[in-house]
């Protein structure tokens, strides 16, 4: 009869041990997930420059992640312009460094759906559907315009801390090389990136 009670005994203090061992990994793996608020990474893609050419384009971008639902991204990024097919048949309206495309952001985001893939049996890779806002500045022909950008994205975690990011953003500003006349040009662009989540 001692036995079975000093066996019960035994295995309570057992079970207690073990499952405070558990809860202790599972806080630190908690804790290690909200502590990883920020993204740096790449990503590279076409850009629509409106009434020009489309140019490949590539940038830097970093997140912080403020919330489950929120984040705040700044973007970075540029390209050479070829002569639009106006252009080549009318004669070039600007050359050298004025060529270059150059633009950056500071957008809000939001999580409009969250979930998880399952690529390999057991293994469940975070994903969000995002949609952002917000402004920024751009360099174009020999002008500085305010911009207005907006779009959508999703991302999945094909690694613990590597995330693989596919986003559209339409980037709108007035412009007046064409013509002379002022006019609000869409600029689209989808590209392909990698960050780096610390």
């Amino acid at each position: 009869m001692e036995y079975r009670f000093q066996r019960f005994l035994l295995t309570l203090l057992l079970f207690g041990v073990a499952n405070t061992h558990g809860q202790a990994e599972d806080d630190v793996q908690a804790s290690d997930l909200n502590s990883e608020v920020f993204e740096l990474g790449l990503f590279a893609g076409v850009l629509n420059i409106g009434d020009f050419a489309s140019e490949w384009v590539v940038g830097v971008s970093g997140t912080f992640h403020a919330s489950e639902d929120f984040f705040l991204q700044y973007n970075y990024l540029q390209t050479d312009a070829d002569l639009s097919s106006f252009e080549e048949s009318q004669g070039s309206f600007f050359s050298g460094d004025d060529r270059n495309f150059a633009h950056y952001d500071l957008l809000v985001g939001y999580n409009i759906f969250q979930g998880e893939m399952y690529p390999d049996q057991g293994v469940a890779n975070l994903s969000a559907l995002y949609l952002v806002g917000g402004v920024g500045d751009t360099q174009f022909g020999d002008e500085e315009s305010f911009t207005y950008t907006v779009g959508a994205g999703y991302r999945v975690a094909f690694a613990r801390r590597y995330i693989l990011h596919v986003d559209y953003r339409n980037y709108i500003y007035e412009s007046s090389l064409i013509r002379g006349e002022e006019k609000f040009t869409q600029n689209s662009q989808f590209s392909v990136g990698v960050n780096y989540l610390f």
